[in-house]
């Protein structure tokens, strides 16, 4: 046969029709998917793909969702680290800052600066000590506490105006004008801000020491010191009226014993009057009160 292979030939067109039908097939189904996605199911259980397609789905969902609770494992891993390191932070306790104290023979400016921020020092009229104030005023406060008075320690200088009397029939009283003398000491010692006078002592309490240790008696403490000092002045009787005195030589004498009976830093609060020396109690009562209040206690955190 001059074309063997003819048969042949017409065979492999048949095939080629076919799978170009296929292929348009193929292309217009694609077109209908996305032209009308609503009808994707109806086609796709008219072919017989619906259960091929939930397979798939559901396992591409349950890759999804292990890929969920390894992102998820992932993070309380993380988070589980983490807060450790937030739970173990402990808060901090405010330091309180250290004052730096000039040395004791240098410390005149400073105390006189810090007094007034606890007092009204121009109450005073220049009458009250500049210079060796902490030593001077340590020695007085130890003497003060045993009942003596020893003038030339006092921070206070005394008063300009002489001890005045009164003379009534044949008989010898204070005056009154002479309590009117401390009317400005009295007026000063009941300006004291106790809270911050107490601050004061308390930051100064090393130089004090410091003073109190060179005439200091075997195992007394300044604190102590101070507080017999006070509880002297507290004991002083408030006498309201007229003192009568009298004089068998140069110096006056009370002519009540009780009172002649008192030592002499007593005498020297009696000299006060009645209304300044009410004043100078109370104040003394106060401060007294805030010196010995119990301190407060830190408290520790617990975990």
């Amino acid at each position: 046969m001059p074309y063997p292979d003819l048969p042949k030939e017409k065979s492999y067109s048949w095939f080629n029709i076919l799978l170009i039908i296929i292929c348009i097939s193929m292309f217009g189904y694609s077109i209908y998917f996305f032209t009308y996605p609503e009808q994707n199911h109806k086609l796709i259980e008219r072919l017989g793909l619906s259960t091929l397609l939930s397979r798939s789905s559901t396992k591409v969902n349950e890759n999804t969702s292990t890929s969920s609770q390894q992102l998820q494992g992932q993070a309380s891993a993380v988070q589980t680290v983490q807060s450790p390191i937030v739970s173990t932070t402990e808060p901090t306790v405010d330091e309180q800052p250290i004052v730096e104290l000039p040395a004791l023979v240098e410390s005149d400016p400073e105390v006189l600066l810090s007094m007034q921020e606890f007092s009204q020092p121009e109450l005073m009229n220049n009458r009250m000590l500049q210079n060796g104030i902490i030593n001077s005023t340590v020695v007085f406060i130890d003497n003060f506490s045993r009942g003596d008075f020893i003038a030339s320690f006092s921070p206070l200088l005394p008063p300009i105006l002489p001890f005045v009397i009164d003379t009534k029939a044949g008989q010898t009283f204070v005056s009154k004008k002479s309590y009117q003398r401390y009317d400005n000491y009295a007026n000063y010692i009941d300006s004291l801000d106790s809270e911050k006078f107490v601050e004061a002592y308390q930051t100064y309490k090393p130089l004090i020491d410091e003073s109190y240790s060179e005439i200091a008696r075997p195992g007394s403490e300044f604190h102590d010191v101070l507080n017999n000092a006070i509880d002297v002045a507290l004991s002083v009787p408030v006498i309201k009226q007229p003192i009568s005195l009298h004089s068998p030589s140069v110096m006056y004498l009370f002519d009540d014993p009780s009172l002649e009976a008192l030592n002499d830093a007593q005498k020297l609060m009696l000299r006060f009057g009645p209304d300044n020396l009410t004043k100078i109690q109370n104040k003394l009562k106060e401060i007294q009160a805030v010196l010995n209040k119990p301190a407060v206690e830190t408290s520790e955190f617990t975990e």
